[in-house]
């Protein structure tokens, strides 16, 4: 990183650098003993472009018998920043239509999303793990918030029976909480935060069915 500019009052990293590319901060000096740890500068990507930088973290030294201390708080960093897969929304009758007033059954999985990471040069896995899931059926009905992912049939938990006819999209969204480990550790850690995922399924047409009175052609 190049060093911070000020530019109008507002803080951001300069987007070319000088000869030898100094870094964002100066530089500590640290005992024998510690790792230094650069400062740690954060953006947002919005609409327009990318947030401001701001400081996160200063710089400091990081002793050997700190590294258990910190590591929870880079590890929540490093939830913040996953790429989520979304939840697959799952959808009975599976062909693209239901009835109305016959249960259409909705359902996902409750895998956790898992990846590796180094942290202060310590091999950590970081997963995000489903809490809640959203269902929101697309007809004005209420949503419906639960912990259960569903099943299907004929072990379902999550159905909704629509009303009439039309179509409608079924989304889903899922709240993940945050863990880690320490490689080779069997226990995962919470972290703070959570993180959210918006998933869908394609158009559902939803059909009337009616009966209809035909002839006995066989004189039964």
């Amino acid at each position: 990183m190049c060093y911070l500019r000020d530019l109008g009052g507002a803080t951001v990293l300069a987007e070319s650098c000088d000869e030898g590319h100094q870094l964002a901060y100066e530089g500590i000096e640290c005992e024998g003993d510690e790792q230094p740890i650069g400062a740690l500068f954060e953006q947002r990507r919005q609409l327009g472009g990318w947030s401001s930088a701001e400081l996160v973290e200063d710089e400091f030294c990081l002793a050997e018998q700190r590294r258990q201390i910190d590591i929870p708080a880079a590890a929540a960093r490093a939830f913040q920043e996953m790429q989520i897969a979304p939840s697959e929304v799952n959808v009975q009758p599976p062909d693209g239509w239901t009835l109305v007033n016959v249960d259409t059954i909705a359902f996902t999985d409750r895998e956790p999303r898992t990846v590796s990471r180094e942290l202060f040069g310590i091999p950590v896995e970081i997963r995000a793990v489903p809490n809640n899931y959203s269902w929101d059926f697309g007809d004005g009905t209420a949503l419906l918030s639960t912990p259960d992912p569903g099943a299907p049939y004929p072990k379902h938990t999550i159905a909704h029976a629509y009303a009439i006819p039309g179509t409608a999209t079924i989304s889903l969204t899922t709240t993940w909480g945050g863990q880690f480990r320490l490689a080779g550790e069997p226990t995962w850690h919470d972290v703070p935060g959570e993180a959210t995922t918006v998933s869908a399924s394609g158009s559902l047409e939803i059909l009337e069915a009616r009966a209809r009175l035909v002839e006995d052609l066989y004189g039964g």
